[in-house]
């Protein structure tokens, strides 16, 4: 399964080594949405909004969706996780895929709107 990695998972990322072992499919991925600065050296992604949200596609061995999944705060709970996993529609050089991202549940963390839609990666490192 492909993964749209719009934040810290981005190659120069501070969790890009997360993807050591899967293959980058596409370089200039984009979604529609809002993307936002937590304001804690990562990204929250927004499905409502029609910014062009810029990332790269990356196809993940299972082996490593349980780390990502770990990472992204995501298990599948309802009720505690900070983030949804949702499968959607991603525009590549080559046409569609479908991918998955990670999009904020709760609204405290869509801090500073990136009207631009790219996470700059060094931001990463700055807390």
């Amino acid at each position: 399964m492909y993964l749209f990695a719009y934040g810290t998972l981005k190659r120069g990322g501070k969790y890009h080594f997360y993807l050591e072992e899967a293959d980058l499919v596409a370089e200039h991925v984009t979604i529609s949405g809002s993307l936002y600065d937590t304001g804690l050296g990562y990204p929250a992604l927004a499905l409502r909004g029609d910014d062009v949200i810029q990332g790269e596609l990356y196809d993940i061995p299972d082996v490593l969706w349980p780390a990502i999944n770990d990472l992204e705060d995501y298990s599948g709970n309802a009720k505690t996780d900070m983030y949804d996993r949702l499968t959607i529609e991603v525009e590549t050089e080559r046409g569609t895929k479908q991918a998955i991202v990670y999009t904020a549940k709760a609204e405290r963390l869509l801090k500073e709107y990136i009207p631009e839609g790219v996470w700059d990666v060094e931001r990463s490192f700055v807390k």
